[in-house]
């Protein structure tokens, strides 16, 4: 026998309350001799044994009832089959089932871990006796789950009906997110005995989380242990992945290193990158690269065992707007992560706001004339070579101008700015535009702190103090400190005597500020006898960037304009801020599309395509005083998503705005398993049983019938009986008395 709520069983010290009710009041008399009282004492004798047996039944009979109202409270059971026929089955299931796609992977017999998955599950349902009082929920698992039966359910058939059309999705595991599900499932359920099936494949990747992530996760597997080990619950972990891991995936596609702008009749540079899980080489692999959907070449590759190959290819756009490059290895065991895609924007030119706080009529007195050669150096928009159209205004002309329409703007020691123009600008950085910013002798501090700093608050990360350095042009510094790992800076990786000649006399000194993770220093000066000088700061904000430069783009702050590496490093970071951040056309299943609407694109309706040629209509949310974004959630699919302007009047189509390529997490492709002593020494509190049932072996069951807990029901009509019984039996004898 056991007990569902043993503890209480200490209430049955309650039946010792009659007998020392009985002690506490025996009265102890007097003796008195009185003639009369020995008539009475002889009659007393003859009915003494008779009342003494009745109160004896009357007293065992109360005792018997407090006590078996304490077993009753403490819920006993029987475990053996024929007790287990007194009570009712009280489970509640947690069915956690992973449709992962790595769950697609096809053995040696064609069969996959999903099929086994879903016997599992089918078996687990069948052993319910929802007539009684069994209750199940169902978990789908992937790295965005999904509670497809949150709620205590007895509708077996519907949860039939769900594991019957499981199938696989695009989506990566997530365990850890998973069993935030499970748990409010279990926090919903009033069942005694709560079980939680989870059945996977075990890959080890699903169990990962960020180290910093690791102690709120253990906490959450221990509150499910502590939740379904009471009363002969648990957690099964049943494990129907397979014991090969071979798989060959593509990981990665992007454009070359040095590549930030894809600009048309100029070759851009791909990168494409394989890996191979398994433990033997892969020979005689066929990559295939198509653009907008044609192909336009293949390579046939080697990819040794356990490593990565990377192979480059080009292309050149002949017309400007998305693009989509896909590349695509032939099917194998796990063909979910065999195809990557790529979109991309392909310019014309990139459009170029600059605006000049001091106009000369040399390039050595005009501001920002060396910083337009470095740009486009034959000074012809329509020199297909060089990628910057340049729009050139006067600080009193920078407010008539609306900053959506560029690519990039360049405030070149402007002296002031308006809170309306730092607001408009701000807008355009959140929304995913580039700024570049240049101190100098005209730049007015005062204003510029409460205006553009704002506490850091502002467009620039820090407070400006005022100009250092060699004002007669008498001495120079040179850069260090620079984070060559930096996108804009990469270039010099390979040619860092190239930056070593530039030279910097004088610069606009900031006060000390802390990096934060939306601001930091990627290139300093070295100031002699005194700590580096910050150069360049990257301020980030939503989507864009910008760069504040504390020296001028002239020659009266250095001799930069003067080497080609001047050229060379403002090109590189004109690009990097003017190019479309591509990690926001570049995502991962599950993530959301977003877009920022350019002052010509504005219409009231949209449509995102999907993979299969669905249509879902999507409006204008709008984000800030002229900015408006458009977002979309459903990407469960891996594939190219194209953002469609519906068409307007005067239009006979839709107007494609931009590519999405929607790609698989590409750690899910490697399916090796997480063994149950890694988990266990991984989250120590977190205990379950493991149940191997890898591909081709029968699904082994387990029981999901609860004890009989039920037994209680019996004990409280046996009670009710017994204060029956000891309420006629005291009118009985008393009666006699």
């Amino acid at each position: 026998m056991g007990f569902l709520h043993g503890p209480l069983l200490w209430l049955g010290m309650a039946g010792a309350i009659p007998v020392l009710i009985h002690l506490f009041n025996r009265q102890r008399y007097k003796r008195v001799r009185w003639a009369a009282m020995e008539w009475l004492l002889a009659a007393l004798k003859k009915t003494r044994r008779r009342m003494q047996i009745e109160n004896l039944i009357l007293l065992l009979i109360r005792i018997a009832v407090l006590v078996l109202l304490a077993m009753a409270l403490a819920r006993p059971f029987f475990q053996s089959a024929i007790a287990s026929q007194l009570g009712e089955s009280n489970t509640h299931a947690v069915i956690v089932l992973d449709v992962s796609y790595s769950m697609d992977f096809r053995g040696a017999d064609k069969g996959t871990p999903l099929e086994k998955a879903r016997q599992i599950a089918q078996s687990i349902l069948t052993d319910l006796k929802t007539t009684e009082n069994d209750r199940f929920s169902l978990i789908l698992l992937t790295d965005s789950p999904n509670a497809a039966i949150g709620e205590p359910s007895s509708r077996v058939d519907m949860g039939r009906e769900i594991v019957g059309g499981a199938t696989v999705t695009d989506q990566g595991t997530s365990i850890p997110r998973t069993m935030e599900l499970v748990k409010d499932a279990l926090d919903k359920s009033n069942n005694f005995v709560k079980k939680v099936f989870i059945i996977t494949d075990n890959q080890r990747h699903g169990w990962m989380v960020a180290e910093k992530d690791r102690p709120r996760v253990a906490e959450l597997f221990k509150q499910v242990t502590d939740m379904t080990s009471p009363n002969g619950g648990g957690i099964y972990l049943y494990d129907v992945g397979g014991n090969v891991v071979d798989n060959i995936a593509v990981v990665g596609l992007e454009m070359g290193a040095t590549q930030k702008v894809v600009s048309t009749d100029n070759s851009c540079e791909f990168l494409a990158t394989i890996r191979n899980y398994g433990a033997m080489q892969m020979s005689d692999v066929v990559l295939n690269v198509f653009v907008d959907g044609s192909k336009q070449t293949s390579y046939t590759l080697t990819v040794p065992a356990h490593d990565v190959l990377r192979q480059v290819f080009y292309f050149t756009f002949r017309e400007p707007g998305p693009h989509a490059v896909t590349v695509e290895i032939e099917p194998d065991a796990l063909s979910h992560d065999n195809k990557r895609s790529l979109a991309v924007d392909v310019r014309e030119a990139l459009k170029v706001l600059m605006v000049n706080g001091e106009k000369g009529s040399t390039m050595q007195t005009d501001e920002v004339a060396a910083l337009k050669m470095a740009l486009n150096p034959s000074q012809d928009s329509t020199d297909k070579r060089w990628v910057f159209n340049i729009t050139e205004v006067l600080e009193n002309g920078f407010a008539r101008e609306d900053v959506r329409k560029f690519d990039l703007v360049v405030l070149a020691n402007v002296e002031t700015v308006s809170p309306e123009e730092i607001a408009a600008l701000e807008e355009y950085v959140k929304a995913g535009g580039g700024v570049l910013i240049f101190l100098g002798d005209k730049v007015e501090a005062y204003t510029w702190n409460q205006v553009v700093w704002r506490g850091g608050d502002g467009l620039i990360p820090c407070e400006l103090d005022k100009p250092a350095g060699y004002p007669k042009n008498d001495d120079a510094m040179k850069f260090t400190g620079v984070d060559y790992a930096h996108p804009a800076l990469s270039y010099f990786q390979t040619s860092k005597p190239m930056l070593g000649r530039l030279l910097v006399s004088q610069y606009f000194a900031v006060k000390p500020f802390e990096a934060r993770p939306d601001a930091r220093v990627i290139a300093s000066l070295g100031v002699p006898g005194a700590d580096p000088a910050p150069l360049l700061i990257e301020r980030r904000m939503g989507r864009g960037r910008a760069i504040l430069c504390t020296t001028a783009p002239d020659f009266e702050w250095g001799l930069m304009p003067k080497v080609p590496g001047f050229l060379v490093l403002f090109d590189q970071i004109c690009q990097y801020l003017a190019s479309p951040p591509q990690r926001f056309r570049n995502i991962t299943v599950g993530d959301q599309l977003e877009y920022t609407l350019k002052a010509t694109e504005f219409a009231k309706t949209f449509s995102i395509v999907t993979p299969r040629q669905n249509r879902s209509s999507i409006s204008p949310v709008k984000a800030g005083e002229h900015a408006y974004h458009l977002m979309f959630s459903g990407t469960t699919e891996a594939g190219l998503y194209g953002l469609e302007r519906d068409a307007q009047p005067g239009e006979t189509q839709a107007t494609l705005l931009t590519w999405y390529a929607v790609n698989v997490d590409p750690e899910e492709g490697f399916v090796e398993k997480m063994t149950p002593p890694e988990l266990r020494t991984m989250y120590p509190q977190f205990r379950f049983t493991y149940v191997e049932q890898g591909t081709g072996s029968q699904p082994e069951k387990i029981a999901v019938k609860a004890p009989a807990s039920n037994i209680w029901k019996y004990l409280v009509g046996i009670i009710l009986g017994l204060l029956v019984l000891e309420t006629c039996l005291a009118q009985m004898f008393g009666a006699k008395r």
